[in-house]
């Protein structure tokens, strides 16, 4: 428990004045972490096209699960049961990652770097075709495989989807 008081920046008797059950504490210490780890993207300055910027921000969710899983093993793994379970923090997360997506979407159709298309619908396509990267229960499994894909080569194959030019959807 002094563990986890500290991190939250309290005193361990007040986490337990502030929080009506365990869960609760857990899911408030997964919302830190991933605040700490994942912090909102800047608004870029127009010195990258959308591709590049949503490369990026997707490459960006990667490299501090890959250091959590490396460096934090039970904070990886509470993060990986709180996405399994789908506890509130880390559903707020993923939402507001697939949000920054939409807008980097967004973004790209009005530059017309990608074809007309509903950006929340193409966020969610996104999200889930890198999900391998970013989400921890799915990055274990990743990690652990021996791949000739990179990180940089699902984002860029994922990325290209969004492009404009002739698209073909497979039903």
């Amino acid at each position: 428990m002094r563990d986890i008081a500290s991190y939250l920046k309290m005193s361990p008797a007040n986490v337990y004045r502030f929080f009506p059950s365990k869960l609760a504490i857990y899911d408030e210490l997964v919302a830190q972490v991933l605040e700490d780890n994942f912090p909102v993207m800047q608004p870029d300055s127009g010195r990258f096209t959308s591709a590049e910027t949503l490369r990026e921000f997707m490459l960006g969710l990667h490299r501090p699960v890959l250091a959590l899983m490396r460096d934090e093993e039970k904070i990886f793994e509470l993060l990986t049961v709180a996405d399994d379970e789908r506890w509130p923090a880390f559903e707020v997360h993923a939402k507001r990652v697939r949000d920054v997506v939409a807008e980097l979407v967004e973004e790209g159709v009005r530059a017309r770097e990608f074809r007309q298309q509903d950006s929340l619908r193409a966020a969610e396509c996104l999200c889930a075709s890198t999900a391998a990267l970013w989400e921890p229960k799915a990055i274990k499994n990743l990690h652990f495989r021996r791949s000739l894909m990179t990180p940089e080569d699902l984002v860029s194959f994922s990325v290209e989807a969004l492009r404009n030019g002739p698209f073909q959807c497979w039903r």
